[in-house]
């Protein structure tokens, strides 16, 4: 499994290079649109098992664990 410092570096030298390329806007909106498409991704992840529980899906968004 890839670790989330090696994510968020890639993340961040992707955002850098828009920004630097295309400016600011572009950049801002290339991080909207990947956080839109995790939520979705996260979304499908949890349809595979059959449903969708939204409280597990918030505590994903949060970055936190269930308890139970």
């Amino acid at each position: 499994m890839v670790s989330p410092r090696i994510v968020g570096l890639a993340v961040g030298l992707i955002l850098g290079i828009v920004w630097m390329w295309l400016g600011f806007g572009p950049a801002v909106l290339v991080a909207a649109l990947g956080i839109i498409g995790w939520v979705i991704g996260a979304a499908l992840g949890n349809l595979t098992s059959g449903h969708v529980d939204l409280n597990e899906l918030w505590s994903d968004i949060r970055g936190r664990r269930g308890t139970a």
